[in-house]
């Protein structure tokens, strides 16, 4: 089939007028973000474990941000595709690829340098791995790492969406996931390498097809579709704080009754983590992270429908509450995630060993909302000057 007679098979639903934002999708990536900030303060526990979870959960904001990310590539590209060609197309997605490439290296190379000013030695085995994408010297590598890696391979997968041949690509994606699931003494590293590729395609396909996606959904009866959003919002609101409870807040319970002497209620916590940790003996590897096991990727696309359903719903509510932060930080991700990642280990690592060691629940809670403060303004900073360097240039030319 010629790429022309494919594109008239788009029209409609599919077809190539410019694609609309889905505020939906900011705010969703914006919450990922943000979730993302927390847990890498590893400021143990805070009130906003509530909401994030801690990254111990059998699903997690990493997996969201990645699909959503592949979501946004569909959704934007394929368009683009089918107007242009994949050339251009091609050569787009391939700069986003290079820029996610040298971040992921920069972020790795910072903490080297970090070590070496501590004594650490670096040497240039450990420069290759970092250029190769890899850890080196006890620095694991960044999550921008397989982000990378995806967006290589992303126009491969517009060109088949193009055909509507993109299944192929998900079929292909599936085989080093499931060589991950069954491969023993993979480190976890090369596990995600090969798993997680499958999960960004998925979210390809998924943009690809959103509109005619959102249309079948429009078909359903407005009470039909709110039920539906309620319930998928109910049980993420009830099975998120079960987990929780179940995987550190009942722990924390136990051990802030240590000195108490024994009653009903501690001998029943006792009793839930026991056999919780009996469960999870079996259940864990059911959800590892780092293959992106069967039993993870059942919880991220029902706790990930039900979080799309709550931003459609609340999003601009909570946004606006938070004083634009989600937005902020959904326009502007990679932006977001990289300042945090310098201001995180270059600025405040010294206030956070401090902090980890007092081991206060609102210590660390007032530390989680000061470093999103400050990361929020570095990003409206960053944004603000790229603005104005942008009009600049444009004044120049003029």
């Amino acid at each position: 089939m010629s790429e022309a007679v494919a594109a008239e098979g788009l029209r409609g639903a599919d077809r190539a007028e410019r694609r609309p934002r889905i505020p939906a999708f900011d705010l969703l990536r914006g919450f990922f973000v943000f979730v993302i900030v927390t847990n890498h303060l590893r400021l143990e526990p805070n009130l906003f474990e509530l909401v994030t979870g801690r990254a111990a959960l059998p699903a997690s904001a990493a997996e969201g941000f990645y699909a959503l990310s592949g979501i946004m590539v569909g959704y934007v590209y394929l368009p683009m595709a089918v107007r242009g060609g994949i050339g251009g197309v091609a050569r787009r997605i391939w700069r986003r690829a290079a820029l996610i490439y040298v971040t992921a290296v920069a972020l790795v190379m910072m903490r080297l340098v970090l070590l070496a000013i501590d004594g650490v030695a670096i040497d240039a085995v450990d420069l290759r791995d970092v250029l190769l994408l890899g850890g080196a010297n006890g620095v694991l590598a960044d999550f921008l790492a397989i982000y990378a890696i995806a967006m290589l391979f992303a126009p491969i997968a517009i060109w088949l969406a193009v055909r509507r041949l993109e299944w192929i690509v998900v079929v292909v994606a599936a085989v080093p996931w499931l060589f991950a699931q069954f491969a023993p003494g993979l480190d976890s590293d090369l596990e995600m390498k090969l798993s997680w590729p499958l999960l960004f395609m998925i979210g390809i396909v998924i943009g690809c097809r959103w509109p005619a996606l959102a249309s079948g959904w429009r078909r359903f009866a407005p009470t039909t579709r709110r039920g539906i959003e309620t319930a998928l919002i109910v049980v993420l609101l009830v099975t998120v704080p079960i987990w929780e409870f179940l995987i550190f807040w009942n722990h924390h319970v136990l051990v802030a009754f240590a000195t108490r002497g024994p009653s009903d209620l501690i001998a029943a916590l006792f009793w839930i983590e026991g056999h919780f940790l009996e469960f999870w003996s079996w259940f864990g590897p059911l959800q590892s992270k780092a293959t992106l096991a069967p039993a993870r990727l059942l919880f991220g696309v029902v706790w990930f429908a039900g979080l799309l359903a709550l931003m459609r719903r609340h999003g601009s509510s909570i946004d606006r509450a938070l004083g634009g932060l989600l937005s902020a930080y959904g326009r502007n991700s990679l932006a977001a995630y990289t300042i945090h990642a310098v201001v995180i280990s270059c600025v405040l690592q010294p206030v956070l060993l401090v902090v980890r060691e007092v081991d206060d629940l609102m210590l660390n809670t007032l530390v989680v909302v000061a470093v999103q403060v400050i990361v929020i303004l570095l990003v409206r900073g960053w944004v603000a000057t790229k603005a104005a360097f942008r009009g600049r240039r444009l004044a120049g030319s003029s």
